[in-house]
């Protein structure tokens, strides 16, 4: 098993989640899963979220624990009209009781204010106030809400509904303590945040930095001591979020665009670009 493919893996065994457990759904116990001794090489090339779902049904796969029955099952009304997706279904195999698992992996920045807090991901179209809503009152309840939708040989057995978000919660470097909010794992991965206008008053001359792969995101950083990252310096362009590593700090920093969290245009993102070096 290649090194990006172990990292991963064992992030989501022993990697803290996100959140804890919800009024609608309690954690699923991902301390009993275990790496597969063969597997094949994960797809990095694809979307965040597929590839943690890959990486998890590995892992499922793999255990004599439970069985997977479905991934990404569709509910369908008629056959006009979805109304959700499962994204796992498993059978426990010593009770033999049906899961419903809803897996997330998310990363957000604390923005603070007098008012309020706010909590956007690198995209600010996602946070998490809004996800954790999602996440109660509609991907968890599905097959409770539509159990007609659910294709027929699982109908009549009662389905339990458990979850799993992992990820990381990043401060800013200025804030003087720990973010929180509803359902908050107070045990949760930490990061912390800056602007790259911020950079160079913040971080000493001299600091390395490495830039980290979006696929390696969900791992930790004790996790990727073998990964070969390739170097960043803040003189590098961002248009966009970046996790990078500092070499011996033991937590990852986000890196955004000057505007961040209002949205780039493409042609903003470009005449951004244009202003520093691309020599990264």
């Amino acid at each position: 098993m290649n090194t990006t493919s172990q990292a991963l893996l064992q992030s989501f065994i022993d990697g803290p989640l996100l959140i804890g457990d919800l009024p609608e759904a309690p954690t699923f116990p991902h301390q009993q899963l275990a790496l597969p001794l063969n597997s094949p090489e994960l797809n990095t090339k694809q979307k965040l979220g597929h590839l943690c779902e890959d990486a998890f049904a590995l892992l499922i796969a793999s255990t004599t624990k439970y069985e997977l029955l479905e991934q990404n099952l569709q509910l369908q009304k008629d056959v006009h009209t979805t109304v959700g997706e499962l994204d796992f279904l498993l059978r426990e195999q010593a009770s033999g009781q049906l899961i419903h698992l809803e897996l997330a992996t998310k990363f957000y920045l604390s923005v603070e204010s007098e008012d309020d807090l706010k909590l956007p991901g690198p995209d600010p179209r996602d946070n998490f106030f809004n996800k954790l809503e999602h996440l109660r009152g509609h991907q968890l309840v599905l097959p409770t809400k539509f159990p007609s939708a659910l294709p027929e040989v699982y109908r009549k057995e009662p389905i339990q509904t458990q979850q799993l978000m992992y990820g990381c919660l990043f401060d800013h470097v200025t804030s003087q303590q720990p973010a929180s909010a509803p359902f908050i794992n107070p045990l949760c991965r930490r990061g912390r945040w800056l602007g790259i206008e911020e950079c160079e008053a913040h971080f000493p001359p001299h600091t390395q930095f490495q830039r980290i792969p979006k696929y390696l995101w969900p791992a930790s950083l004790s996790e990727l001591k073998e990964e070969d990252l390739e170097p960043w310096t803040p003189q590098c362009a961002v248009d966009r979020c970046i996790m990078v590593r500092i070499i011996h700090e033991p937590m990852p920093y986000f890196i955004t665009p000057s505007n961040w969290p209002i949205r780039y245009s493409k042609q903003d993102a470009r005449n951004h670009s244009m202003n520093r070096s691309r020599d990264c």
